[in-house]
């Protein structure tokens, strides 16, 4: 009967540690935690209160770049934003002016982070084994030396 005290005030302990546990997560996390992921979702809208966005989408870049937004339209990269391989907007537009000449990626790396052959992207997307595919060295900007990337069909 002396052991059933100790097991009494063990349970005891326990129930005041999860009670303890429940009310302070309810105070220390906040509301809307988890409600669309593992973070607090009142910070999206106050991060979006504070950044200005970086990214402006095709047709921010058409209102200028016309012609090449026409092509890009018309070409096999229609689905390709421009922003994935010329950069972010606002590191070459600021408050709708031009600030600086847009970064451009001449590389074939770039051509190849979605064009090199990998045995689990579908048969129908166009892959090239770069070494057959090009002839000669694969360095510097070869892929535009046959290819013009708004319209990259020969």
């Amino acid at each position: 009967m002396e052991h059933s005290r100790h097991v009494f005030r063990a349970l005891l302990v326990l129930i005041a540690i999860v009670v303890a546990v429940s009310l302070g997560r309810g105070f220390l996390i906040p509301k809307s935690f988890g409600l669309n992921g593992p973070y607090r979702n009142d910070n999206v809208g106050e991060q979006m209160a504070v950044r200005s966005p970086q990214h402006g989408g095709v047709q921010s870049c058409a209102e200028c770049h016309a012609t090449q937004a026409q092509k890009r339209a018309e070409g096999s990269h229609k689905t390709v934003s421009c922003e994935v391989c010329h950069g972010p907007l606002s590191l070459h537009v600021t408050a709708g002016k031009r600030s600086a000449p847009m970064a451009v990626d001449k590389a074939f790396t770039l051509c190849a982070r979605c064009h090199r052959r990998i045995l689990g992207r579908p048969e129908k997307f166009p892959q090239v084994v770069l070494e057959q595919h090009v002839q000669g060295p694969v360095q510097g900007q070869v892929c535009l030396d046959c290819h013009d990337p708004h319209s990259p069909k020969l």
